[in-house]
């Protein structure tokens, strides 16, 4: 499992690849079904929140595909602004 800091100490995810789903996903990406018994990614982590004092849990299911294409557009756009 590894760990991405962001540029706030409050707020992390963790990925953690899962082998086998016991029941339908939809992935956060593309908005397609992830099968029953078949391997996807799932993401967890803790954003900050502008709407009230705390955090936002959040988790989602994603193609491992689909993981790499958003991964390589934010290290793009961090690329472009410096």
């Amino acid at each position: 499992m590894s760990q991405h800091k962001t540029k706030s100490n409050q707020e992390f995810s963790i990925e953690r690849p899962i082998k086998k789903s016991r029941k339908e996903h939809t992935c956060c990406h593309c908005h397609k079904t992830i099968p029953t018994k078949s391997t996807y990614v799932r993401t967890v982590g803790v954003a900050e929140s502008p709407r009230h004092y705390g955090n936002d849990f959040f988790s989602n299911a994603w193609h491992q595909e689909c993981l790499e294409d958003h991964q390589g557009y934010v290290r793009d756009r961090l690329r472009r602004q410096g």
